[in-house]
């Protein structure tokens, strides 16, 4: 038998893997900058990515309006005179997003990865799963993990 390899034909004993692939931390936070290119916010693009035990992705998101609201009908300011002309009554987070755009029963002990450290009230929907991962200087890496408690 014989294999392609990159360089060319060779015999299957003198193909040897890759070594420079992706590690998981560093494919998943990925996965979450790459999502966050979906966002229409002119101001902060974020994504998020929830992994299961198994290495599988369960969730992905990105900061939005809501499903079915017209993201031209709506305010993306920061500032205004009244909250109800900014984004921030409407928008929802990315990691809201991932959540509810789940394709698993449960993300009960998963991992969330987010291109953006999250706000207090996201914070406490992370809680629920069991770790949260970003991006800081150095690579990626842990922000915090949630023991459970009987």
């Amino acid at each position: 038998m014989t294999v392609i390899c990159r360089a060319g034909i060779m015999s299957e004993f003198h193909c040897k893997k890759r070594d420079d692939y992706l590690e998981w931390p560093e494919y998943f936070m990925a996965v979450a900058f790459l999502s966050a290119q979906r966002s229409k916010d002119p101001n902060s693009q974020v994504g998020a990515c929830i992994v299961n035990a198994e290495n599988k992705i369960v969730g992905i998101g990105y900061n939005g309006m809501p499903n079915g609201c017209s993201d031209d009908l709506l305010p993306w300011r920061r500032t205004a005179e009244s909250i109800l002309d900014t984004k921030y009554p409407y928008v929802c987070h990315a990691e809201l997003n991932a959540i509810m755009n789940k394709n698993s029963a449960d993300v009960k002990g998963c991992t969330m990865y987010v291109a953006l450290f999250p706000c207090n009230e996201c914070a406490k929907l992370i809680i629920q799963l069991r770790s949260l991962v970003g991006s800081l200087p150095g690579g990626v890496r842990p922000f915090a993990s949630f023991p459970r408690h009987p």
